[in-house]
């Protein structure tokens, strides 16, 4: 094969990219599909919710050990008085609402404001009424109780 056609060939598999007269023209192309796409996750100048509906919320984290189950779920910027979370048949749900600073008019902002919400499937029946929640550093931390009934239990044998 002549030395021509492996590079036409080479060329042909390429990823065509936008052509522009600016030097560094494909950085600038991927730091706006980075832009992009922080944009789609963390909403576009302080948007918190896409279609009409609530955002899910930031990173969570679950566990469970013998006696509690464990939820720790980041909510920077939130206010106690903004969370609230609640349990019913086996779902948790948190909602939370971010509210800009008033008074401040944004040169550019891609914090997101607005109407958080989650809603997780707890892995075990849990103690609804003993359920101790706290938010330290922007961190909602839960931890729940096991329901007596979900906890295991030894049953002994009766020798016949």
């Amino acid at each position: 094969m002549p030395v021509f056609d492996k590079f036409k060939e080479r060329v042909m598999t390429m990823v065509p990219m936008p052509r522009t007269n600016v030097p560094f023209a494909p950085l600038g192309v991927t730091i706006n599909r980075l832009d992009s796409l922080f944009d789609q996750f963390f909403g576009e100048d302080g948007e918190s919710t896409r279609n009409g509906r609530p955002r899910a919320g930031g990173p969570v984290s679950l566990w469970h050990d013998e006696e509690n189950v464990y939820v720790e779920a980041e909510l920077p910027g939130v206010e106690e008085k903004d969370v609230e979370a609640t349990i019913h048949e086996g779902v948790l749900v948190i909602k939370a609402n971010r509210q800009p600073v008033e008074g401040r008019t944004y040169l550019y902002n891609s914090r997101s404001f607005g109407h958080l919400e989650r809603a997780i499937v707890l892995p075990e029946l849990v103690d609804s009424d003993r359920v101790e929640a706290t938010l330290s550093a922007g961190v909602l931390r839960l931890v729940m109780p096991k329901h007596p009934a979900s906890r295991p239990r030894k049953i002994t044998l009766k020798s016949s």
